[in-house]
C-alpha cells in the first residue's frame, strides 16, 4: 500500500513540473520535484519493509521447526509461518513492481508520451546518469529552468501595450483595488453561503431569464417585501407556475425574480415573498458600493481599477507576460492645468498611494510579487507625474529592490504621450499611466457655463524594471491620498 501511495504521489507531481503548471513560481517547481524524490523513497522504503517482513517470516518459520515434533502448537506455527512468508514474497514482489515498471516502450528506446510510472516521474527531475554534474541537485535544476523562462518572458514584456481580458484569460494575477472603496459582488452582499447555482439558463441585462443550460447564481428572497425586489406589482396568492421570471431589483442590485417553488408555485402573503421565490444577478461579478442616498441600497461600483498580469507558455514554457491595467470610470476632461494669474497661477501637487503586483527573477528562482507604489502629480500649465515602486514582497525579489518612475509629462488626459522611464539599479525600464476620476459637474447651477473639471481619483498603469540580480514586470493602481 505504501508503494502504491508513492506511485500515485509521484505521478500527481510529475504534472506540477512547468512554469505553466506552477505559474512562473520556481520555488513551487522545485518544491514538487523534491516531493517525486520523496517518493521514489517511500517506494524504496516500502521494498525493504516487506523484505524485512519476509526475513521475520522466516525466522519465524524456523523458530516454528525448532519446536518439538511432539507439540500440538508446532504444525500450526509452521504452517502460519509459510503463509506470513508466501503473503510477505508477494508483497515484496507487488513492492518492486512498482519500482521496475519500466517507463520506456517494448523496444527500449523510445520513452512513452505521458508519465505512467514512478520510475518515468522520477525521470522528470533527475537525469538517467548518475554521474552528471547536476545528478543530486536537479530540484534546483527545475527551478532555475523555469526562473530562465520567466526572465525572457519579462524581457518580451511591452508595459506600454495593455493586454486585453477575454473569457479564457486566466484570472490569477488579475486584481483590482474596489477593496479600497468597500465594493462588493453581489453574493458577498447576500452572503456567499446563502448562494446557490442552478441550471437555467441566462440573466441578460433587462432581467429576462434567455434559453438556455447554464449555471446561474441564486439566492432565496423568502420573506422579502415584493414590492422591493419586483419591477411589476405582485399581488398576494399563487403568483407563478414553476420557471416563471419578472424583472428584478435586489437592493439595487438588477436581475430577475425567478420562481423555484415546484409544483406548487409560489407565493406572496401579506405582500412577503415565499420560499418558493429566488433571485439571480444580471452581472454576477459586477461590484457594487453603498448607496450614500439609500440605506440598505447598492450601486454599482465605477470610481476603481482593475490591474494584474498573467504568464503566456509555449508548450508548457514560459515565453510571455501580458500587463493589464483598466477602468470603467471616467479617462477624460481631468483637470490637471493651473488657469489664472498670481496667486492662483501657483503649482498644485498631490499624492497618490497604491499597490502593484506582478511577476519576477532574481537570481535561480521566480513568482508573483506585491509592491508599494507612490506618486506625485503636479497640476499646473505643465503638469507632471513621478513616483516609485518599493517594498517588494515575494519569493523572487530583492529586499532593497525600489524602482524610480522618473517624471513624466501629462497630457490632456492624464496619461502619457509616450511611455515613462524607469530607474531600479539597472538598464532603464517603462512605465505607463493612466488617470481617472468623475465626470465634469456644475459648479455653479448655471447651465450655460461649462461644467468644472475634477482632479485624478486615481492613477493605474503598468511598469518593467530591471536590477543587478533580476528584473520584474507588474502593473499597478493608485488612488489620491486624504
Amino acid at each position: 500500500m505504501a508503494g502504491v501511495q508513492a506511485e500515485k504521489d509521484a505521478l500527481k507531481y510529475a504534472g506540477m513540473l512547468t512554469a505553466e503548471s506552477v505559474k512562473g513560481d520556481s520555488a513551487m517547481a522545485v518544491m514538487n520535484a523534491q516531493m517525486i524524490l520523496d517518493a521514489e523513497m517511500a517506494a524504496n522504503q516500502a521494498v525493504m519493509d516487506a523484505d524485512d517482513a519476509l526475513d521475520a517470516a522466516m525466522m519465524a518459520k524456523t523458530a516454528a521447526e525448532g519446536l518439538p515434533e511432539d507439540d500440538a502448537e508446532r504444525a500450526g506455527a509452521i504452517a502460519a509461518a509459510e503463509r506470513a512468508i508466501e503473503e510477505a514474497m508477494t508483497e515484496k514482489d507487488a513492492a518492486q513492481a512498482i519500482l521496475d515498471k519500466n517507463p520506456l516502450q517494448a523496444d527500449g528506446t523510445t520513452p512513452t508520451t505521458e508519465v505512467d510510472s514512478l520510475r518515468d516521474a522520477v525521470a522528470q527531475v533527475k537525469d538517467a546518469n548518475k554521474l552528471a554534474d547536476d545528478y543530486p541537485m536537479m530540484p534546483s535544476a527545475i527551478g532555475k529552468r523555469i526562473a530562465g523562462e520567466v526572465m525572457t518572458a519579462i524581457a518580451a514584456a511591452t508595459p506600454g501595450t495593455n493586454g486585453t481580458l477575454a473569457a479564457d484569460t486566466p484570472r490569477d494575477g488579475i486584481m483590482n483595488d474596489a477593496a479600497d472603496i468597500g465594493a462588493m459582488t453581489w453574493a458577498m452582499i447576500v452572503g456567499e453561503d446563502d448562494v446557490m447555482m442552478k441550471r437555467l439558463g441566462t440573466i441578460d441585462n433587462t432581467g429576462a431569464l434567455t434559453a438556455g443550460n447554464a449555471e446561474v447564481s441564486v439566492a432565496s428572497l423568502e420573506g422579502m417585501t415584493a414590492s422591493a425586489v419586483t419591477s411589476t406589482t405582485l399581488t398576494d396568492g399563487t403568483i407563478d407556475a414553476d420557471g416563471g421570471t419578472t424583472p428584478g431589483n435586489y437592493k439595487g442590485i438588477v436581475g430577475a425574480v425567478i420562481c423555484l417553488g415546484g409544483t406548487d408555485g409560489c407565493k406572496v402573503t401579506d405582500g412577503k415573498l415565499g420560499a418558493g421565490w429566488y433571485f439571480s444577478p444580471a452581472s454576477p461579478m459586477e461590484l457594487y458600493v453603498a448607496n450614500p442616498d439609500m440605506a440598505g441600497m447598492y450601486m454599482v461600483a465605477t470610481m476603481y481599477a482593475t490591474y494584474g498580469y498573467w504568464l503566456t507558455y509555449t508548450d508548457g514554457a514560459a515565453s510571455g507576460v501580458t500587463l493589464y491595467s483598466n477602468t470603467t470610470a471616467n479617462k477624460a476632461n481631468l483637470n490637471l492645468g493651473q488657469a489664472g494669474t498670481g496667486d492662483d497661477a501657483t503649482d498644485v501637487t498631490a499624492r497618490y498611494s497604491g499597490s502593484a503586483v506582478g511577476i519576477s527573477k532574481r537570481g535561480d528562482n521566480s513568482g508573483q510579487f506585491t509592491a508599494d507604489v507612490n506618486l506625485i502629480a503636479k497640476f499646473a500649465l505643465a503638469p507632471t507625474l513621478r513616483g516609485s515602486i518599493s517594498n517588494f514582497q515575494g519569493g523572487a525579489v530583492g529586499s532593497n529592490w525600489s524602482v524610480i518612475l522618473n517624471e513624466t509629462a501629462l497630457n490632456a488626459s492624464a496619461s502619457f504621450d509616450t511611455n515613462g522611464t524607469t530607474a531600479g539599479s539597472g538598464t532603464p525600464g517603462v512605465w505607463t499611466t493612466q488617470g481617472y476620476g468623475p465626470t465634469p459637474v456644475d459648479h455653479d447651477g448655471d447651465s450655460t457655463t461649462d461644467p468644472q473639471n475634477q482632479r485624478p481619483t486615481g492613477f493605474h498603469g503598468r511598469f518593467s524594471a530591471n536590477f543587478g540580480d533580476g528584473a520584474a514586470a507588474g502593473a499597478y493602481t493608485t488612488r489620491a491620498d486624504d
